[in-house]
């Protein structure tokens, strides 16, 4: 299943940049990413599967869709990238050692280093959470950099919003350590989606506020009208 950075970071609209799937990638996400994983599953569980065997086969549907996006879209998307290899990676982990947790503590190998890329962000001219937006909102780019450049309070709220983010995502994988290490293993597979959307939720808190604290949500992130004329 996509993990919350994936989430956070997949489709080019607003809504996407702030961590909400998209309307034409939603049914997708819940089908692909979360319904079918869950089907197989539990499905293959009360057929007598193992866990781990369940679980390998679980995760087929998610590789096979982020493998599709990444070709179809003919272009470097790290995000993506890092969905496939933590797939991959953790199911030679987990067959070679023998551990079913092992597979299901793959989302945190991206959650943790995602965390460390975005606060070591910092340390640059642009945080890690502006340049992404600003990749996601082309039509806004324009505005953004103009906004960076001259409105210090712009400035400051994405550097908070980078810290709030690094956090979040922090937290968010060793959730899901300790998740899968201390539930049963039938239950750990379903806490995967709520885990999600509860570190998605949170993030919207500060991007929200901050932006508005510093005057320019509404110039960036308002409704496009449409020009007269």
């Amino acid at each position: 299943m996509r993990t919350a950075v994936g989430s956070m970071l997949g489709g080019g609209s607003v809504g996407d940049a702030l961590g909400m799937p998209s309307t034409h990638r939603g049914p997708r996400l819940l089908v692909v990413d979360i319904a079918l994983p869950l089907a197989l599953f539990y499905g293959l569980r009360a057929l007598g599967a193992s866990d781990l065997t369940a679980l390998l086969v679980g995760i087929v549907p998610g590789l096979i869709s982020s493998a599709v996006s990444l070709v179809r879209t003919r272009r470097t998307d790290l995000v993506g990238m890092a969905v496939v290899l933590s797939m991959v990676a953790s199911s030679v982990v987990a067959v070679l050692g023998g551990d079913a947790r092992l597979l299901l503590v793959r989302n945190a190998w991206i959650s943790l280093p995602f965390a460390g890329i975005t606060l070591w962000s910092l340390r640059h001219p642009q945080p890690l959470t502006y340049i992404v937006t600003l990749a996601m909102m082309p039509r806004r780019a324009r505005l953004m950099e103009q906004l960076w450049e001259t409105n210090a309070r712009f400035r400051d709220a994405w550097k908070w919003i980078t810290v709030w983010w690094g956090i979040a995502t922090i937290i968010d994988g060793i959730v899901r350590i300790v998740v899968a290490y201390t539930l049963p293993i039938s239950v750990v597979p379903a806490t995967d989606p709520v885990i999600t959307v509860a570190t998605i939720v949170v993030l919207q808190v500060p991007t929200i506020v901050l932006l508005r604290r510093s005057g320019t949500w509404h110039l960036v992130f308002a409704p496009r009208r449409p020009t007269v004329g």
